[in-house]
């Protein structure tokens, strides 16, 4: 498969079926996101791949997770971009099962330069873009053999490093969930924008 095959394979997908991922599909997207630009060089990125189902509840319980929509997050959904709409709609009712259910999910670390709330200048949160392009390798890699992602940005980091054990010299970016795509799994459809519509050349 092509890259620019990959990039357009590759979507969210919330609903997995039970198939296993083989580990030697599961090293390549790790050691492709290794492969990623990085602001110093240094890849300060970690990967805890997390099986076991008990600790999966415990990182469920880390964040306030819902098998079904309430009233208040539906009128909050209101007035925003139909498509933006249908997918929240359609995906938070699903991130519990999601994470719970998925043949494989693996947290991302990194090093961060300081903590979010004490960055001064855009040079500090350069840490953060970088392990973002780690992650995308990882999705990229996975789109390329057939494996579909969604990606879970945990609010409680705090209590997602205690269950996982992480030092508190590491920061969560985020839970990959990944596997294959189960039978009839939902496609939410993705806002259609056309390049010469974002394109701007010298000036905006």
């Amino acid at each position: 498969m092509q890259l620019q095959e990959a990039i357009d394979k590759r979507r969210t997908v919330r609903e997995f079926s039970v198939r296993p991922v083989r580990d030697k599909v599961i090293d390549k997207a790790l050691a492709a996101g290794l492969k990623a630009p990085c602001y110093n060089h240094l890849r300060q990125w970690e990967f805890v791949l997390v099986n076991d189902p008990r600790i999966r509840l415990e990182l469920t319980r880390t964040e306030d997770m819902s098998d079904e929509l309430n009233a208040k997050t539906v009128t909050l959904l209101e007035g925003i971009d139909p498509v933006a709409r249908e997918m929240y709609l359609y995906a938070m009712p699903l991130q519990k099962r999601m994470l719970l259910t998925a043949p494989g999910m693996v947290c991302v670390l990194y090093k961060p330069m300081k903590a979010v709330r004490d960055a001064k200048r855009i040079y500090d949160l350069s840490c953060h873009a970088s392990v973002w392009c780690c992650i995308q390798n990882i999705l990229l890699s996975f789109a390329e053999d057939d494996v579909d992602c969604a990606t879970f940005i945990p609010q409680n980091t705090q209590k997602v490093r205690e269950v996982l054990g992480i030092p508190n010299t590491l920061e969560v970016a985020a839970m990959v969930a990944f596997g294959y795509r189960a039978e009839g799994a939902k496609e939410v459809e993705q806002k259609p924008v056309e390049l010469e519509t974002r394109k701007h050349i010298d000036r905006y």
